[in-house]
């Protein structure tokens, strides 16, 4: 025989996913030749839930090995580029029992360098990564409870049960 009982329990409310994609130019002082290589460390960022979206800030190293003087020298220019973006979130379950909810985002993709070009005294770097943004909170459920009237034998039972003479002796 069963009986419906409803509980209450933290589940994700909502859940959103945005691919991410930011422009940097980067000024050199001298004239670049060519990029070596290029990147993207050291990711930091904050989230805010603010009604059906997540806002996401944060900052990222960029770091680009370039050539100049005709190929025949090199240098490493670094900088540190901020992003702000929104992550719209679609409602999973609909009714939520308080007002108090977190959010978690995880990074799925982290920041990668996809493109870096020579602009005149400059290089214009495109960075792309993915972010999942999820609202936890409490929620309530129904669950089906079934008894169980199965007979369990009680442990003592168990050495009654040891065949001794299982493993011949040589």
């Amino acid at each position: 025989m069963s009986e419906v009982r409803e509980i209450v329990t933290r589940a994700v409310l909502a859940k959103g996913r945005k691919n991410i994609k930011v422009c940097e130019t980067i000024p050199l002082e001298q004239q670049p030749y060519s990029v070596l290589g290029c990147w993207v460390i050291n990711h930091e960022f904050e989230a805010v839930q603010d009604q059906k979206q997540v806002n996401l800030t944060g900052s990222f190293e960029i770091d680009i090995w370039y050539a100049y003087d005709n190929n025949t020298k090199t240098d490493i220019a670094r900088t540190t580029t901020k992003y702000q973006t929104v992550i719209k979130v679609k409602d999973i379950v609909c009714d939520a029992t308080t007002d108090h909810t977190d959010v978690i985002v995880r990074i799925l993709q982290q920041p990668t360098c996809t493109n870096a070009c020579i602009k005149e005294n400059a290089i214009e770097v495109e960075v792309v990564f993915d972010a999942l943004a999820e609202i936890i909170g409490e929620t309530k459920m129904m669950v089906n409870v079934y008894s169980c009237n199965d007979n369990i034998d009680p442990i003592d039972n168990l050495e009654n049960e040891i065949n001794e003479d299982f493993i011949p002796e040589n």
